[in-house]
């Protein structure tokens, strides 16, 4: 019985001794940590503090540099203000510079496209070598040049050809062109007729090649025949070969009477004047002179630049 006792009364005191230990086991890990958390405490609040100093240095250096530098400042501002103010303007002038053509548009001002160059079709009144110098096509080249005018006259005459000629070398469809022919035969009824009337000329290559589409077209023919003595029918036939050319807003038709006198000037230049209108120049009306001399020919030149500057087909 006391052993039983003895022996229950040990194992209460190694257990109020192992709870006494490790009730100040525990005392001492809480401690520790108390200590452990005050200190990372106390180190956070230094570094607080280091960062907070720092910051305002930082803040106080920009502040003195802003009043050491105002004028640098103002300089970058001012700088920076007129790129945004180049930037804001340039869409603001692309939209005026818009509104101005739209404007044109509206209006119906639109700029006309340079002429190449001036191409002169029909006849060739001057023979030889002497054309190069004396023709209108000449004397209308070199007042050009007087005049300051950069363009280039291109000679697609013929010397004593007829108009059914003059059509095929400017491609008028060929038959077309015979619809003339036969209409001639028709009308002289078995009779002959000159040459000029029936007979097409044997063109070279060089001289069907088109390089004056984009020339201001003058049409001066009919002087050696080809157009059955009729002024409708010569009209009919300058208009052939104007529709050859893309741009038929800009042109002069000249006339002369024939060579054989079958049709006088004033006949002639009735039914041109009531068909071509102020493109129509009379040669009769504008010189004295024959057409078929040098001082008509001269005449002719200065009358068809003085008609381009009227119609503002040319200016300076």
């Amino acid at each position: 019985m006391n052993r039983n006792y003895r022996d229950g009364s040990r194992r209460n005191l190694i257990l109020l001794l192992f709870c006494i230990l490790l009730f100040v086991l525990l005392a001492g890990l809480l401690l520790w940590s108390r200590r452990s958390d005050a200190a990372q405490t106390a180190k956070l609040q230094e570094i607080a503090a280091a960062e907070e100093n720092a910051s305002g240095q930082d803040q106080t250096e920009i502040q003195e540099n802003e009043t050491e530098n105002p004028e640098e400042d103002q300089e970058a501002s001012d700088s920076d203000n007129a790129e945004a103010g180049e930037d804001s303007e340039e869409p603001s002038q692309q939209t005026e510079t818009e509104a101005q053509e739209n404007s044109g548009e509206e209006s119906g001002d639109s700029q006309e496209v340079q002429a190449e160059g001036i191409v002169c079709w029909g006849d060739d009144l001057i023979n030889g070598e002497e054309s190069a110098t004396h023709s209108y096509r000449a004397v209308l080249q070199n007042l050009l040049n007087e005049n300051g005018y950069e363009l280039t006259v291109i000679d697609k005459t013929l010397q004593g050809a007829g108009t059914l000629s003059m059509m095929t070398m400017a491609g008028v469809p060929q038959e077309e062109v015979q619809g003339f022919i036969t209409a001639h035969q028709e009308a002289a009824q078995g009779q002959e007729l000159p040459v000029t009337e029936t007979g097409i000329r044997d063109l070279t290559p060089e001289q069907t090649q088109r390089n004056d589409l984009g020339c201001i077209p003058v049409i001066f023919m009919g002087y050696y025949g080809g157009w059955n003595h009729d002024p409708a029918e010569l009209a009919r036939q300058q208009e052939a070969i104007l529709n050859t050319f893309p741009d038929q807003e800009q042109y002069i038709i000249a006339g002369t009477f024939p060579l054989d006198g079958s049709v006088d000037s004033a006949t002639l230049d009735s039914v041109m004047s009531e068909k071509w209108g102020e493109h129509y120049i009379s040669v009769a009306s504008t010189t004295s002179n024959p057409a078929s001399t040098y001082e008509g020919q001269a005449d002719l030149a200065a009358a068809i630049l003085q008609k381009m500057e009227e119609l503002g087909y040319i200016s300076k």
